[in-house]
């Protein structure tokens, strides 16, 4: 494509009425990628992307995306939430140390209370404690179990639910549903590039695009005042009308018109693409012209791949379907619990104490080994709670299965539009090339037929912008083409960078 232009404008520097670029375009047809998908849709460059030098590049819009991106540092900094969401859940199993000192120093029953000990709940809902505590002084007769022998008393108790929270219980759904928002960050990041990517392509596409139609309308223009320094040359010579004078300062001004238009929409285009163009501080860099490429990158032949092939490439690839299959586990914890605790609350205690040193009393009656059991319990009658819980649960993991469902048809819908932008996209440029092509060799033939006075100048001003207009067409198809690309590799799932590089510099 790029060659065939250059050679174009070479062959029209050689006639001063022919600054107007000739841009036909040829599509490679050697099609010798096999690859079902959109990875080989062109040509694998043999040398570094950047050897455009200053020019810029797809790849270098995506690399600055991908570092300093804002939307895309929010979903990686999402780890550092998901984490300290996940520490704070096993927070639940900490050791927890339980101290206390209870004085009553001004009394009839003067006595000093001091105790020390080690809690932890345990993984299966349990909570075990062990302790230190001594009971010294006057005690009132019916707090005597306060009074500990001369050398205080050990304590080691255990709780165990037998039925409801054995299963399952608060503490660990909150640690399983912590562990799946962590494990939900990676498809989130994903989900993120994958947007990021398209969008950053559209923005630098329609730079491009915007960019060169500049540069085709200001030869434009250049043509139109050239010839008008000539026409003033030969009118004094008596080989030029006021008529032809008059028609083509018209179209100096129309052309000038539009290219102050294509300016603003040029600089449009830089500040919206530096969004995703960012320094090396993290903030948006407006591109400057100078970095325009010449041209739009080399357009290979598309295989036209399977469909079922790259449609289960895209349910396998896309972020989406992940994200919704751990919001389904995380419900589904919140229904196992729901029903656990539909079962009555039945736990089961032990208390074991010792008392050391010499006895509280003469009776000594706190000196031997004591072990207290039992069980305590309760359920509310109605269960109104956990019924609701279940229920609310129940139709929440049918919300999801329709979600997941209407997520698969969108990606398949998206895949089949992708598809047929890209086909579409691609006739365009194939077409665009040609009405490009003739209205080129329409020009030359004015040309010809001005030099030997046989048509009007008015014929070839029209055929010129005719020309220039084809030339956008052909722009725009291919911005069409690179933008539809884009969109493709979206709905496949595919990385966006390792596209970018895949690209040829024109």
């Amino acid at each position: 494509m790029g060659r065939v232009r250059d050679d174009a404008r070479r062959q029209d520097d050689t006639t001063q009425e022919a600054d107007l670029n000739s841009k036909p375009t040829n599509i490679d047809e050697a099609g010798k990628s096999n690859s079902a998908t959109v990875r080989e849709a062109v040509p694998t460059p043999e040398s570094d992307v950047q050897a455009m030098g200053q020019r810029l590049q797809l790849s270098d819009v995506i690399a600055s995306t991908y570092r300093a991106f804002p939307l895309l540092e929010i979903a990686r900094l999402q780890a550092g939430v998901t984490a300290g969401q996940q520490t704070s859940a096993l927070g639940a199993y900490d050791v927890k140390l339980e101290y206390y000192s209870l004085n009553q120093p001004v009394s009839f029953y003067e006595n000093y209370q001091n105790g020390i000990g080690v809690a932890r709940q345990l993984w299966w809902g349990g909570y075990a404690s062990a302790g230190y505590r001594i009971g010294r002084g006057s005690f009132e007769p019916w707090y005597k179990e306060r009074e500990t022998n001369g050398g205080g008393e050990f304590k080691v108790g255990l709780m165990q639910p037998l039925l409801q929270g054995r299963a399952i219980d608060p503490y660990r759904v909150e640690l399983f549903q912590a562990n799946l928002r962590r494990q939900a960050v990676g498809p989130e990041i994903q989900n993120q590039i994958l947007m990021a990517g398209q969008d950053a392509a559209k923005a630098f596409w329609l730079w491009v695009e915007i960019g060169n139609v500049l540069k085709a309308q200001e030869r434009l223009l250049e043509i139109a005042v050239k010839r008008g320094e000539q026409l003033v040359r030969t009118k004094a010579a008596g080989a030029a009308s006021n008529l032809e004078l008059s028609l083509n300062a018209q179209q100096i001004a129309e052309r000038q018109l539009k290219v102050n238009d294509t300016k603003q929409k040029f600089l449009d285009t830089a500040i919206k693409l530096s969004l995703f163009l960012r320094d090396e501080g993290g903030n948006p860099m407006l591109v400057p012209p100078e970095w325009l490429p010449s041209d739009f990158p080399e357009i290979g032949t598309l295989p036209v791949g399977d469909f079922d092939a790259d449609l289960q490439t895209a349910l396998t690839s896309r972020p989406e379907l992940s994200l919704i299959e751990l919001d389904r586990q995380s419900t589904r914890w919140d229904l196992t619990i729901a029903r656990n605790q539909l079962l009555p609350s039945v736990d089961f205690a032990l208390q074991t104490t010792q008392d050391v040193g010499s006895g509280a009393s003469s009776i000594n009656d706190k000196g031997d080994f004591q072990v207290e059991a039992g069980v305590t319990g309760g359920v509310p009658i109605q269960r109104r709670k956990a019924s609701g819980k279940i229920l609310s649960t129940e139709q929440k993991l049918m919300q999801i299965s329709q979600k997941a469902m209407w997520q698969r048809n969108k990606i398949e819908v998206e895949l089949r539009t992708a598809r047929n932008a890209l086909d579409t996209a691609q006739r365009n440029v194939v077409t665009a090339q040609k009405l490009l092509k003739e209205a080129n060799i329409t020009l030359d033939i004015f040309r010809k037929s001005l030099e030997v006075g046989r048509t009007d100048l008015f014929f070839l001003l029209t055929q010129e912008i005719k020309v220039n207009d084809s030339e956008v067409k052909l722009l725009e198809a291919e911005r069409d083409f690179f933008i539809a690309l884009a969109a493709m590799q979206a709905a496949l799932g595919l990385d966006p960078l390792e596209q970018a590089t895949g690209l040829v510099a024109p």
